[in-house]
């Protein structure tokens, strides 16, 4: 038996946040990229539907006001972009979540007036971009270095001391795609599935690679040091990033279903939406993890990249990663320093940073075959997920909350503080 403190805490306190009412910004179609970077909202809207309704109960009401609701199962590659092309919305129907265009909003509301309705909060969908950052960083200590064993931030986990692979533990990675041709995962099987509109979940911008590579890449990397962490383990890629490394809301949700029905254990989520100071964290996505933790898997996501901690400046951690039942990784320096750009817990009762990992200057695979290097909060994200499903072969029978407190209870404290570092880095035995 255990106690989850931190996310129990959380969870008292969450009737005391103040939700800020969040403007919408974007009137943006299905599949339309102007201006996204600089939009925070889509225009379409996430519903939390009643757990207890059925799929086909909800689309038959929907119906009642005209609004042509599609469960995701009768849709396959290129969901959800096709299926909003030709209906009004969609239902994640293991996620127990809708999402349905702006130009059903008025018919939602109605349904949402009704009584006993099945269609309960609502909120705007938001754009998504994989957390990329600048080399940048600093601390006191002894530095890491690679070696020709294996990369700086696989000896500061102890990976390298650690028998286990992570074999027989499903990990989803849910970002870009993968370089499938890439030689160091040469006779392993990798299960694939694309939500971007490419029948393909292949990787043309790079970070799925790399972020893939840590949490369960290859033995061998440069010069044969190891830079995976669970190499063992089975990996299941999820293209829900486009080829510019943008996504949405609802392409994240369908990587979250899919990784669910398959069986996934751990889901790394290297992406996320900036956050302004008090706004609250996304109700949907919290619904969302408790749901997953309840089926035995665990949601591991990018703080975000930022902040300039040099020049006093502090953003609160990204969606999604602020939810209080989604652990919330921060980037470190090779010298166990805060990376500049790691965001921070600045919120009182949400958003704080649950663990850190190495986030600089590190070395994974790249397209093409071969390496490079990358930092940013997307590979801490990474080295957690490869740490969790370690944690997962060496207890078999351990639920998604025993792996967590796992993973906070082993952590190495830091001189950082809790709300840069959270319990502080990785560790793994």
């Amino acid at each position: 038996m255990f106690v989850l403190t931190k996310v129990a805490d959380k969870m008292r306190k969450k009737q005391a946040v103040t939700v800020v009412k969040e403007r919408q910004a974007s009137k943006a179609l299905p599949g339309d990229k102007k201006g996204q970077a600089e939009q925070s909202f889509t225009g379409r809207i996430l519903v939390q539907l009643d757990p207890k309704t059925s799929a086909a109960t909800v689309i038959r009401q929907a119906k009642t006001k005209d609004l042509r609701l599609a469960a995701m199962q009768d849709w396959s590659e290129g969901m959800p972009v096709h299926a909003l092309g030709q209906a009004d919305g969609i239902i994640f129907e293991k996620l127990k979540v809708a999402l349905v265009n702006e130009a059903g909003a008025a018919r939602l509301r109605q349904l949402q007036a009704m009584r006993n309705s099945p269609f309960l909060s609502s909120e705007p969908e938001r754009y998504l971009r994989a957390s990329q950052a600048t080399s940048k960083g600093k601390g006191k200590g002894g530095t890491w270095k690679d070696n020709t064993a294996a990369t700086w931030g696989i000896q500061a986990i102890n990976a390298v001391d650690s028998r286990y692979t992570g074999k027989g533990v499903k990990i989803a990675v849910l970002d870009t795609g993968f370089d499938f041709t890439h030689p160091d995962f040469t006779g392993r099987t990798l299960h694939r599935k694309s939500f971007v509109g490419t029948r393909q979940a292949q990787d043309k911008e790079g970070h799925g690679t790399h972020c893939a590579g840590i949490a369960g890449g290859g033995r061998k990397g440069k010069d044969g040091a190891r830079y995976g962490v669970a190499y063992g383990a089975r990996l299941y890629i999820g293209k829900i990033l486009d080829d510019a490394g943008e996504g949405t809301d609802g392409l994240a949700l369908a990587g979250i279903e899919w990784a669910l029905e398959k069986g996934c254990q751990v889901i790394s989520m290297s992406f996320g939406a900036p956050m302004e100071a008090g706004h609250a964290y996304s109700g949907i996505f919290e619904h969302v993890a408790q749901i997953a933790m309840s089926n035995n898997c665990l949601l591991i996501a990018a703080t975000g990249n930022e902040s300039d901690h040099s020049e006093g400046e502090v953003s609160p951690v990204n969606h999604p990663a602020n939810c209080p039942s989604i652990m919330a990784v921060g980037a470190l320096t090779q010298t166990m320093g805060l990376a500049d750009y790691s965001c921070a817990g600045v919120e009182a009762f949400f958003g704080q940073v649950d663990i850190a990992a190495p986030g600089n200057d590190i070395l994974s695979a790249k397209l093409g075959g071969g390496y490079r290097r990358e930092s940013g909060t997307s590979m801490a994200t990474a080295f957690v997920a490869g740490a969790a499903a370690l944690l997962w072969e060496q207890y078999p029978q351990a639920s998604a909350g025993d792996i967590w407190a796992k993973l906070v209870q082993q952590a190495r404290r830091l001189s950082l503080s809790s709300t840069d570092a959270g319990s502080g880095i990785v560790y793994v035995r």
